[in-house]
């Protein structure tokens, strides 16, 4: 199973050599190339536009499912690879996705929206144990297609005691927020690309519905996957202040996040299987009509 992860920032000329990923650097450190078998490799975050590669190498890395990310000027992720190996599946998807019941609709939210808060409420356990508590029963007052707007409530009683005592506004421009954005965008990505590769019409979303997002269906299953990335983050944060700059370590830092080896369903398993898995009984939950076959990885178990 793949399980090594790349981000790279140095500039650099990459090619494939025997089923291997080569990699020669050409800035001013001496370095011999680097090997390392494509079998191993999960992903390749490209943090720099100084990367040559050659058209070989992106097939060998589309035939080994690698995911492959590139950022823009501010390095936010911006582009991914995408394998064509199941285009054929959008024939049986689609219909399943413009026929969604408003009802259906409405319970895959809630479902969405109770797993989020409950991954929140366990980042909190062992930082303001009360307010986990607090969090994790609003769950029982979340009604289908969440018309109270409990995600909202939860979310303020989150920040506040994520960063307890500090002023911490969320879109600030700001280290805390930066290391959130890179993350949020690290898996967006993952799932943009599993959804298109599974079949699925990402602009078709389940509660987003924004015309001019591509994305609103990767917007929706991000959910409860961000407070796995709120965790890395405040590990990555430690006790820096807000104002510090946002450095190439930070940004490899939360690149660890596709590194995190999640428990679901009793199996532990990679963060990009996780995705897959997600993807996987998303299309189960449309074909049997039963939001609870939406399934995600258990923060509190790992």
């Amino acid at each position: 199973m793949a399980w090594r992860g790349l981000h790279l920032t140095r500039a650099a000329y990459l090619s494939v050599e025997h089923r291997c990923l080569r990699m020669e650097f050409r800035d001013d450190t001496p370095t011999p190339p680097f090997r390392l078998p494509l079998e191993d490799l999960a992903y390749l975050i490209l943090d720099t536009p100084e990367v040559s590669l050659s058209g070989r190498l992106l097939a060998e890395l589309s035939a080994a499912n690698v995911m492959v990310l590139g950022t823009d000027e501010k390095h936010l992720p911006s582009w991914t690879s995408l394998p064509w190996t199941n285009f054929h599946a959008f024939g049986h998807i689609l219909p399943l996705q413009i026929e969604m019941s408003q009802p259906l609709r409405k319970q895959l939210w809630l479902n969405i929206v109770q797993q989020k808060i409950l991954g929140q409420a366990s980042v909190l356990q062992t930082i303001d144990p009360s307010n986990a508590r607090f969090l994790s029963a609003m769950t029982d007052q979340i009604r289908s297609g969440d018309p109270d707007n409990v995600e909202a409530r939860a979310a303020r009683s989150y920040w506040r005691a994520l960063f307890p005592g500090k002023e911490f506004i969320r879109h600030n421009d700001d280290l805390p927020n930066a290391l959130l954005n890179y993350g949020y965008a690290i898996v967006r990505s993952a799932l943009a690309r599993c959804l298109c590769a599974t079949g699925f019409i990402p602009f078709l979303g389940i509660h987003h519905e924004s015309q001019t997002n591509a994305y609103n269906l990767a917007d929706d299953l991000i959910e409860p996957y961000r407070p796995w990335v709120d965790r890395i983050a405040l590990r990555n944060l430690g006790d820096q202040d807000f104002a510090c700059s946002f450095t190439t370590e930070h940004r490899r830092g939360m690149a660890q996040i596709m590194e995190v080896q999640p428990m679901m369903q009793g199996e532990k398993i990679s963060m990009l299987t996780a995705i897959e898995k997600t993807v996987e009984s998303l299309k189960k939950a449309l074909r049997d009509k039963d939001a609870s076959q939406l399934t995600f990885p258990d923060l509190l178990k790992t």
